[in-house]
């Protein structure tokens, strides 16, 4: 996912979070998208607007001002905290879920600060977030946006099918079968290349042969799918080509053969990826 895509999640996980009165949690949510992207105006002001420390609310606002300093939310936002400097007031109440949404602002004791929770895998960064699966503390760097809120790395390798968890045994197995392939099927292939077009294209055809049968057989050694198991035969194909060119032709490699083998090389990965994606 990029990281755009998860801005927008995050995003919209602050505005759900706002519309149930939960101030905490999208103030959490604000935070690391500015963490992201620290010259958002539209995170610092919906984040200004949750904040009931006036001085704060002003000092994000005066980035906005920096930012945007003509845009009219910006300025109705530095003249609503005006106001309330202008009163005297140094915390505004904050409608949340335990209290009524109303336009009433009061003075309110100060909350005891809490404790910064740090990120259980970057021990330097702060938490802004909890796996909404197993709780476990989080910084921007370590979440990953999911369909059921953000997901530590952990939780989310456990919602990965079983077909596409491969591990380094898998890839070596599936790299050692194409390049298993990849050196012996052009063997008696090379021989047809003195045949008028016919020659060259079976040459071709050999590349789909080897990816084809490399995948079919990674598949019943090791079940396994996804993104790493192509590339490690991807590289398999390569290897078992060049060693292959090696043997049969030595240091008097042709452009043709070259081109030949180039072509071959990606119709054997195309079949790889068609098989094991």
């Amino acid at each position: 996912m990029s990281d755009g895509s998860m801005i927008e999640l995050i995003r919209d996980a602050a505005s759900k979070a706002t519309a149930r009165g939960d101030t905490i949690a999208a103030r959490n949510y604000y935070r690391a998208v500015l963490a992201q992207q620290p010259h958002d105006v539209d995170a610092m002001l919906a984040l200004a607007q949750l904040i009931p420390v006036v001085n704060e609310r002003q000092r994000l606002i005066a980035q906005a001002q920096v930012l945007e300093p003509d845009n009219p939310a910006v300025l109705a936002a530095a003249t609503e905290n005006e106001k309330h400097i202008t009163q005297g007031l140094k915390i505004i109440l904050v409608p949340t879920n335990d209290t009524q949404q109303s336009n009433r602002l009061d003075v309110i004791p100060p909350v005891p600060a809490k404790p910064m929770v740090m990120c259980a895998v970057h021990a330097t960064m702060e938490a802004t977030l909890r796996c909404t699966s197993c709780d476990r503390p989080m910084c921007i760097r370590c979440t990953i946006p999911n369909e059921v809120g953000q997901l530590c790395s952990t939780c989310r390798y456990k919602r990965i099918p079983e077909r596409y968890r491969s591990t380094i045994q898998h890839w070596m197995i599936a790299g050692g079968i194409t390049t298993a392939l990849a050196t012996i099927i052009p063997i008696p292939l090379v021989f047809l290349l003195s045949i008028p077009f016919i020659g060259p294209m079976l040459y071709l055809a050999g590349g789909m042969l080897i990816g084809s049968l490399s995948a079919q057989i990674t598949l019943k050694l090791t079940a396994k799918r996804g993104r790493a198991m192509v590339m490690a035969s991807g590289i398999g194909v390569g290897l078992g080509a060049l060693i292959a060119m090696i043997i049969l032709f030595g240091s008097h490699i042709s452009l043709m053969i070259l081109l030949l083998t180039g072509i071959s090389i990606a119709l054997a990965i195309r079949n790889l990826q068609q098989t094991l994606h």
